[in-house]
């Protein structure tokens, strides 16, 4: 990997600080801005000596040896002392941020095996870290590029459920979602493809028995009644506004949408629960709303046609 590529890395972990730990100790900030300026040496010698100065068994050890993975100067130094943080302190406030940085590190090097294992740690032994809705997008990444969709789609639907007071991080899990509809509606147009093969091979052309005796002359029938036209399907549109995992986190964002005016309804499909606001005949009139109520909650409304 190359020293970009860790200094790239190390940024990021830096940007996730404001939604997480962030270095509380004054001297581990400035060693972070030092190595944020390109002083990396003066950054990684200044943070040796404050580890050196720590016993293990303080509660600031693992900041210091998260601190200095973010100031590493190669990837291996890297990895080594975020895995530090995760075995060697694995129930320390620093543990889940250490693991996302490995799945980050695991997914820029098409590790995808690797991340997924982090990935899945992260979620088992830390479940009300603040860090899952971030961990989801990476998720997504991961779980699709790996060819499993299904796992991506999960992640996704969960990070969207946790994460509605942060808006650019629902547009980004959001965008990747559009994937997870796609996928939903090609397989129902594939099952229904085959189900109209299947019907079509099992029906039998029988030819109408030959019978030459002669037949009484057909009696004149009236003539039939005109067919009545049936009604012309309808279709409507409605803007969803979430999708995610379970029936209470349904129900909660169907409670915030109910204030604005709206009819709310929740569909099952494919193990997740669609919240779908608002009932318009035309898909303009949909469009205009989905973007009023991407103003007024956030996230990323899309247009759904229903019949």
């Amino acid at each position: 990997m190359s020293g970009r590529l860790v200094t790239a890395l190390a940024a990021g972990a830096l940007l996730l600080a404001s939604s997480a730990a962030a270095q509380t100790d004054p001297r581990l900030v400035d060693a972070v801005r030092a190595a944020q300026e390109g002083r990396g040496d003066s950054a990684r010698a200044a943070v040796q000596r404050l580890l050196d100065a720590t016993p293990p068994t303080d509660t600031l050890y693992p900041q210091i040896l998260y601190t200095q993975a973010m100031v590493a100067g190669t990837a291996g130094d890297m990895r080594r002392q975020l895995q530090r943080v995760t075995v060697e302190y694995g129930t320390s406030s620093w543990a889940d941020d250490a693991l996302l940085r490995l799945v980050q590190m695991d997914y820029a090097t098409r590790n995808y095996d690797g991340a997924a294992r982090n990935l899945e740690r992260l979620r088992l032994d830390f479940p009300a870290s603040p860090l899952l809705p971030q961990a989801a997008y990476w998720a997504g990444r991961t779980y699709f590029d790996a060819n499993n969709p299904a796992a991506a789609c999960r992640w996704l639907a969960d990070g969207m459920a946790q994460s509605k007071n942060d808006i650019e991080l629902q547009n980004q899990l959001g965008f990747l979602y559009q994937r997870c509809d796609l996928r939903a509606d090609s397989g129902a147009a594939s099952a229904a493809a085959d189900t109209a093969r299947r019907d079509s091979s099992t029906q039998t052309a029988v030819a109408p028995p030959t019978d030459s005796s002669p037949r009484p002359p057909a009696a004149t029938a009236a003539p039939a009644p005109a067919p009545t036209p049936a009604p012309a399907a309808r279709t409507v549109y409605r803007v969803q506004i979430a999708a995610v995992a379970t029936r209470k986190a349904a129900e909660d964002v169907a409670r915030k949408a109910r204030p604005l005016g709206l009819t709310v309804k929740t569909v099952e499909e494919k193990g997740l629960y669609k919240v779908r606001a608002g009932e318009y005949s035309t898909r303009d009139a949909a469009q205009n709303a989905a973007a009023s109520l991407k103003a007024r909650l956030g996230g990323s409304p899309f247009v759904v046609a229903e019949p």
